[in-house]
């Protein structure tokens, strides 16, 4: 058996640049932003945003000098973004569980917690002040603008049916863009890349939607222990999602779905999601992440990325359609 796609060397190095540098610029006065930031940090997660960062700029030809002088933080400021949009969004859905331990705002309170998301989002913001280029954090920003629009239109979607084009506005806005923005900056950070780096942002978007709809997969046929998250959590929160969605018209009452999504018991939540599952919404949803990836592959395969990592991003899509946490 091969070499997995987080065991090869160069991954291998550059997330662990990552977790140490993580740490390192929480750096605040004040204890308790340093104990909810060390604590979420702390709790893991596949880093894949930061990696895709620091991929395309070595593939893009920026010196491991360069890259660990100024890659390293500008990955960190990305992975600080997403953080604080989990932080942010815990509160907001009160969910109990990431990552397979208590969600933060439940041991530190939602105002710290929020206010420590804000510190995160404005830490990220500086280090592309220092490290980065107006472009990258024109780049950034935008996405963190999108980020918020697609956390406000999923929250007012709460309850209701909708339709696929409003779940891929959705999904776009809360995690595709900022796989957009990581592949856009790393190929800003490179020599050979920068004239391409919108060709890279269309690249992580695709990696992006497929990777939320791996993720909406997963709720409905993973496994809590693996996800660090109950399965159905999505239903229970009322929101419609791909595997959902997709079957709407094999279900006869469509207005029993929306009284569940709404108000629904734990045994009907559980069984509108084993019904799910047989009417094949799982498979389509991973289906339709599969054509989103073939569309990413497409672009990668036409860059001018060096080395070895076009082959480690293609693994990397690889790893995206077969995870299963």
């Amino acid at each position: 058996m091969g070499v997995s796609f987080l065991e090869i060397p160069l991954v291998e190095r550059f997330l662990t640049l990552t977790e140490e540098s993580l740490k390192k610029f929480i750096d605040s006065q004040v204890r308790a932003i340093v104990e909810v930031g060390n604590y979420i940090v702390e709790g893991g997660g596949k880093r894949l945003r930061p990696l895709l960062l620091l991929l395309i700029a070595k593939g893009g030809g920026l010196e491991n000098k360069h890259l660990e002088e100024r890659g390293v933080p500008l990955a960190v400021g990305i992975e600080y973004i997403h953080t604080a949009s989990l932080l942010h969004d815990d509160v907001v859905d009160n969910s109990q569980r990431r990552r397979g331990r208590p969600s933060a705002h439940t041991l530190f309170g939602n105002a710290v917690s929020v206010l420590t998301g804000d510190y995160m989002y404005a830490t990220a913001l500086y280090l592309y002040s220092i490290y980065g280029t107006p472009k990258m954090i024109e780049v950034v920003s935008n996405a963190v603008r999108l980020m918020a629009e697609g956390q406000v239109l999923e929250l007012k979607k709460v309850g209701e049916l909708i339709d696929e084009k409003t779940y891929f506005e959705i999904i776009d806005g809360k995690t595709a863009v900022l796989f957009g923005a990581s592949a856009a900056v790393g190929a800003l950070a490179s020599p050979n890349l920068r004239g391409s780096y919108k060709d890279f942002w269309n690249f992580g978007l695709y990696l992006g939607r497929a990777f939320q709809l791996i993720d909406d997969a997963l709720d409905y046929e993973g496994s809590e222990t693996q996800l660090g998250k109950p399965v159905g959590q999505d239903l229970m929160e009322g929101k419609t999602t791909y595997p959902l969605l997709v079957i709407l018209q094999k279900i006869g009452d469509i207005q029993e779905v929306k009284r569940i999504l709404l108000n629904g018991s734990p045994e009907e939540l559980k069984n509108l999601v084993n019904l799910v599952r047989e009417l094949g919404g799982v498979e389509k949803t991973k289906e339709r992440a599969r054509r989103e990836l073939s569309r990413a592959k497409e672009i990668l395969n036409r860059s001018k990325l060096q080395g070895e990592v076009r082959e480690i991003l293609n693994q990397m899509v690889d790893f995206i359609a077969e995870r299963t946490y």
